[in-house]
């Protein structure tokens, strides 16, 4: 029986604007400033530091390199590596002296929630425990959670918490063992289908994958929150 239903945040909560913005404007400027170089130069230095640890990934996957891919895929691809996620991480790489709390404030007003999330969170806080199990660090997660905090009883920051990323399913086993609950009784809902479908499967969990985009179909596939309250009340009914 499904007590917890566990979301990741970002693609699946909040679109992916905040996250564009930090990580694709906020350092390449910051680079740009410190480095006295026109911004789309900086750009292309920082961006090619991000994919030096993507396309070592890729490579050992058997994939091609990252080039190849549009941008917001490279975001989407990440990086099994913990301090990948980490903005103070790449600050220090960079030797900018800003701060992470500064760079987020700067872009929180680029914070925005899918139009059908608070009231597929209201529906499904009535009936279920909800959690965040997300690989974005817990000073992200805090920001992206002032309007829908209400709904949420736990945030499990995989990076920040177990220093580890949702690619490995005893972190979803390790959450529902701090939640005093077994797998079977969670189901994960997220839009990326290795570390929010598969491996929460792998874990002995219910999952459901949000594909935004429309590309797959099939069991286990929904286009939408609304879509999975229809699923997860077919499951319980």
């Amino acid at each position: 029986m499904i007590k917890y239903v566990s979301l990741d945040m970002d693609g699946t909560l909040i679109n992916m604007r905040f996250a564009d913005k930090v990580w694709m404007e906020g350092v390449p400027a910051l680079y740009a400033e410190k480095y006295d170089m026109d911004f789309e130069d900086a750009k292309i230095v920082v961006v090619g530091e991000y994919m030096k640890v993507l396309n070592q990934r890729l490579s050992q996957a058997g994939y091609g390199c990252a080039k190849d891919l549009v941008v917001r895929e490279y975001l989407k691809v990440y990086s099994d590596k913990a301090e990948w996620y980490d903005l103070e991480h790449w600050l220090d790489k960079f030797g900018l002296h800003e701060t992470k709390e500064a760079i987020l404030q700067r872009y929180e007003r680029e914070i925005e929630i899918y139009p059908e999330v608070k009231d597929a969170l209201e529906i499904l806080s009535q009936k279920y425990n909800l959690v965040i199990i997300s690989n974005a660090p817990r000073y992200f997660l805090e920001l992206e959670m002032e309007d829908i905090g209400k709904y949420i009883s736990n945030i499990f920051s995989v990076t920040s918490d177990f220093k580890k990323t949702k690619n490995d399913p005893q972190v979803y086993k390790e959450v529902c063992r701090r939640l005093g609950a077994k797998p079977h009784d969670v189901l994960h809902i997220g839009d990326h289908y290795f570390y929010d479908y598969e491996v929460p499967l792998n874990a002995g969990m219910y999952a459901l994958f949000l594909d935004r985009l429309g590309k797959r179909t099939g069991r286990g596939v929904v286009g939408n929150l609304r879509e999975a309250v229809e699923q997860i009340c077919s499951l319980t009914a």
